[in-house]
């Protein structure tokens, strides 16, 4: 009879490699069944982590999408409310210019013109305003203010109309000046900062973005800002002395400012679109990311039940390997010899 023997040194090595082996599945298993991920994703998937990377991809593209998304909705809802509270007061002051009572002394018309500057530089003011360090009506140029400081926009403007004398005369000039091209010298030149002609374009979903191409040159917007100025050259020192041609001149502005109240609304109602439309692409995208994560979890899950026999099995002969090793080490030549 051939009998196989290993000598004792062989042996405790033999049980110190099985020892590491089980303690390191009862390791694995341990953190299967508390994380609910297998340990190795390329043993579940045979190898092919293929589908398991473009499920990744998608999953930090839409995370982009969202953040994006989430950016344009701050900008947008901060436009909106600059919009907002320009045609909150420039409504109600266009109506009152108009209506205005024509036997207006020269001091109450006085300080009428001193409010509708004081509004002229709250709206510059507004329209300087800025979302998480972004200037919101500047165009492309959302590092710096869209427009120069409204002082410095009505000292401008009343050089423009230096010498004229009549209502009508000023406030075609005033009209001209905010009209006039770049290069003419006029509101493109010596007020507005940001760019023309080109969009902030943001990514918001997959093949789908938007474009803010709202800014302070926007007509409407120019608008709001030539009746107020048309107003307020009242209270500069024009047609000094002229009472009746002074009322008339900021009945002319008031008038701007209601004619404008359509195109003013129209810009709000794109914005409002605009926020109609990212809103729903943070829906799509979430929906979207949550299908691909559940996806994801589905194939990492660890089958609980599987995990746990499997553990109590690395567990049990866990358990024998150190019962055999307490045994052997209590061995003794007497013992063996008996």
């Amino acid at each position: 009879m051939n009998v196989h023997s290993i000598g004792d040194q062989a042996r405790a090595f033999a049980l110190q490699a099985a020892s590491h082996r089980l303690k390191s599945s009862l390791d694995t298993l341990t953190r299967e069944m508390a994380s609910g991920e297998v340990a190795d994703i390329g043993q579940r998937l045979q190898g092919n982590t293929q589908i398991l990377n473009q499920i990744e991809t998608r999953i930090g593209l839409f995370d982009q999408f969202n953040r994006n998304a989430a950016e344009a909705a701050l900008l947008t809802t901060g436009m909106q409310d600059v919009l907002e509270s320009v045609h909150a007061e420039t409504g109600a002051m266009a109506r009152s210019l108009v209506v205005q009572p024509v036997a207006e002394s020269s001091g109450l018309l006085a300080m009428r013109a001193d409010e509708v500057a004081q509004a002229f530089q709250t709206t510059v003011a507004r329209l300087n305003g800025a979302v998480s360090g972004r200037f919101l009506f500047s165009g492309l140029n959302s590092d710096e203010p869209a427009l120069a400081p409204a002082a410095q926009i009505l000292d401008a403007i009343e050089a423009s109309v230096a010498g004229l004398t009549s209502a009508a005369d000023i406030a075609q000039a005033v009209s001209d000046w905010f009209d006039a091209p770049q290069g003419g010298g006029g509101f493109m030149d010596v007020a507005y900062r940001g760019t023309v002609g080109m969009a902030q374009r943001i990514e918001i979903a997959d093949a789908q973005s938007i474009g803010l191409s709202v800014s302070a040159a926007t007509p409407a917007l120019r608008d709001v800002l030539k009746g107020l100025a048309t107003s307020a050259m009242a209270g500069r020192g024009v047609l000094a002395g002229q009472h009746g041609a002074q009322r008339e001149l900021m009945q002319r502005g008031g008038q701007i400012l209601l004619n404008n109240e359509t195109p003013l609304l129209g810009e709000m109602g794109r914005i409002g679109l605009q926020q109609q439309i990212i809103e729903r692409a943070r829906t799509e995208t979430a929906a979207s990311t949550a299908t691909l994560q559940i996806t994801r979890n589905e194939l990492r899950r660890a089958d609980p039940y599987a995990t746990a026999g499997a553990l109590q099995q690395v567990s049990s002969q866990l358990e024998a390997l150190y019962a055999v090793s307490a045994r052997l080490s209590n061995l003794n030549l007497v013992d063996f010899l008996r």
